[in-house]
């Protein structure tokens, strides 16, 4: 069923989780499409990288990994929210009034209740970042709540999510509930770092874990012109070789990257799996607490910016889609995306599908502005 808007009024009253994908972030940092098409398929990374491992071209594998950590990973842990453009500027803008109007339907539920979930796969730190805006203007009183416990070291634990905050009064006569959001990053974060045994989470400096000299310096610039041109085909790709007297250079470079990339706390676009177990043990505690919170009555959990690419993510709202009760919107950036979703969900009519109402791509700008509502004079 296809639908316009999103009335946050007749949802204030039930179990809200969002699913928030690389399109949220998409005019800020790169996502995993690429200007390439094979037949009428446009390519990603991750397609890319699963027809390599089928024409076990291990080096084209290796330069898609390094073009893939330069484009797409390392922007996210260099950025600097204090030096952005006015594009850039408009992103982060579009997330505060996301989280505002998030805020005002926590204002309205009653009871222990009052949380969000915001699921999301980016590894970017914009929820983070807004959330610190919002408490500099004291405008709200909200909790957010990333999963970690700690001062100097914050440690991630999932149980953390179900934790809630009681304010009371002076003399402990009137308590209340706090709103909260819980911020949950199903596949890792720029942020998060390996410490024996646990993670942890600190936004305050990211460290580079991938050296400039763990990225070839004789391949890759070739690979990644071809791969920008907007004309390279597959084939073209396969056409980059590794020249015999060169191979034992590009395996060092190649052994070495691997070696730092590996450490990163974040999914492979490809296959989707952690590298570290500690990572891929969050990951699938996640993965249970987004369906924990799909099949508790009446639920709702809106997508946008998200593809559904990700099978284990899609596969499980499938699963949960047969709690009765669920309400599940899927933003669509393009209406023609439809065709391809409803072949995932073909067997459920508690999907609706949000479209533009004038036929144009659904932007992070117009689903604050047109879908998401508040009712008149509200928004």
């Amino acid at each position: 069923m296809k639908a316009l808007k999103i009335d946050l009024n007749d949802l204030h009253d039930k179990n809200i989780s969002y699913l928030i994908g690389a399109g949220a972030s998409a005019d800020l940092f790169p996502t995993l499409a690429l200007d390439m098409q094979t037949g009428d398929e446009w390519e990603t990374i991750e397609t890319l990288a699963t027809k390599f491992d089928t024409q076990d071209a291990k080096h084209l594998k290796t330069l898609l990994f390094m073009y893939y950590y330069k484009e797409c990973i390392e922007p996210v842990s260099s950025i600097d929210f204090e030096k952005l453009n006015d594009k850039e500027k408009v992103v982060i803008d579009n997330y505060k009034k996301f989280m505002e109007l998030n805020l005002e339907i926590l204002r309205r539920k009653q009871g222990y209740d009052r949380k969000i979930n915001f699921f999301t796969t980016n590894y970017d730190s914009c929820l983070a970042y807004v959330a610190d805006k919002l408490f500099e203007e004291k405008t709200f009183r909200f909790n957010i709540n990333d999963g970690s416990r700690g001062f100097h070291k914050k440690v991630l634990e999932a149980r953390n999510f179900n934790c809630m905050t009681l304010e009371s009064g002076i003399f402990d006569r009137n308590r209340e509930v706090q709103r909260q959001i819980n911020l949950i990053h199903l596949h890792g974060s720029a942020y998060w770092r390996k410490h024996n045994e646990s993670i942890l989470v600190d936004y305050s400096s990211v460290d580079q874990i991938v050296s400039e000299e763990s990225i070839d310096s004789m391949y890759y610039g070739e690979f990644k012109e071809m791969l920008e041109s907007g004309t390279c085909t597959i084939v073209d790709l396969l056409s980059i070789t590794i020249d015999t007297h060169n191979a034992d250079t590009f395996n060092e470079v190649q052994e070495k990257f691997y070696k730092e990339y590996n450490e990163l706390p974040i999914v492979n676009p490809t296959k989707w799996k952690f590298h570290e177990t500690v990572f891929e043990e969050h990951y699938y505690q996640m993965l249970r607490h987004l369906s924990y919170e799909l099949e508790k009555p009446n639920s709702v959990l809106i997508a946008f910016g998200f593809s559904f690419a990700d099978e284990h993510i899609r596969n499980l709202i499938k699963r949960s889609l047969v709690n009765p009760t669920l309400e599940v919107y899927i933003c669509c950036y393009k209406e023609s995306m439809i065709n391809e979703l409803q072949t995932y969900f073909s067997d459920f009519n508690n999907i609706k599908y949000i479209v533009h109402e004038a036929g144009d791509k659904l932007n992070f700008t117009y689903f604050n502005s047109r879908v998401l509502t508040l009712g008149e004079g509200e928004v």
